[in-house]
């Protein structure tokens, strides 16, 4: 039988209806977590629950806007009564990179800031905060930010409003950190490099010569088996970045023949 690390645990994966929110929720139900499916496409997080219904674990779903309080009150309303208490939180969902209007700074509207930042550090911060009763009243928990390499370097005239929320999540990491180690949760950044979470070929070529360091692409799979370790056996560490990349921002660019 293979190792259960996280057997009787609860955790929730936000935007865990497609790409890496997906694999978290897989991977954690292997590991032995029941796990609450959230999305805010009812359809895509019910689908990732019959996945993993369907690979023998256990899990429900629930519909949740990250950026709005009141679902937040809701859904874990509602996962406290069908699942129990959380004890692993994976703040997974955000708008994208490629959200419409956020480039440079100057070409940046402040209607997509709002949007991302709202999505990308609200959303993480809400849960964090709603989800920390439990895990304190449990005396354990491990929160994992799904943050980017986009918070650690930049494009220029790409994605103002997505890199400096992403950034924020790893001061919120922090934060947590130390003022709540000491009651036994964990807090931990992943800043994933490009990860492919489609099958169209035309992005696989896009993908390859974005990250050429390993000879495959990064998948939702790798960010996950890290979730899992640090809601595991990752059990002294806490406050940390660890970047899931593929060595993507190790190379300078400028400097090398590739």
């Amino acid at each position: 039988m293979p190792k259960q690390p996280l057997q009787g645990r609860v955790a929730l994966v936000t935007g865990a209806g497609s790409g890496i929110g997906r694999g978290c929720a897989l991977a954690l139900a292997r590991a032995g977590a029941t796990v609450a499916v959230t999305d805010i496409n009812p359809r895509t997080a019910q689908q990732t629950h019959e996945l993993v219904q369907a690979a023998g674990g256990t899990s429900a779903s629930y519909p949740l806007d990250v950026a709005d309080e009141s679902a937040w009150q809701t859904a874990l309303e509602a996962i406290h009564r069908d699942l129990g208490p959380v004890t692993v939180l994976v703040n997974n969902a955000a708008l994208k990179a490629s959200a419409a209007g956020d480039g440079g700074l100057l070409e940046t509207t402040v209607e997509a800031w709002d949007a991302v930042v709202a999505a990308n550090l609200r959303g993480a911060m809400l849960g964090a905060r709603l989800v920390l009763p439990d895990m304190l009243a449990a005396g354990n928990g491990s929160i994992s930010m799904v943050t980017s390499t986009a918070a650690l370097h930049s494009v220029p005239g790409f994605a103002t409003a997505y890199s400096s929320a992403k950034a924020g999540m790893i001061g919120l990491t922090r934060s947590i950190a130390v003022t709540y180690g000491p009651q036994g949760v964990r807090c931990n950044a992943i800043a994933p490099g490009v990860i492919m979470v489609d099958e169209d070929p035309s992005q696989a070529a896009f993908h390859q010569s974005a990250n050429d360091l390993l000879h495959r692409v990064g998948r939702p799979s790798d960010i996950a088996d890290t979730v899992v370790f640090l809601a595991g056996d990752g059990e002294y560490i806490n406050g940390q970045v660890i970047t899931v990349d593929g060595g993507l921002i190790a190379r300078m660019p400028s400097l090398s023949n590739k």
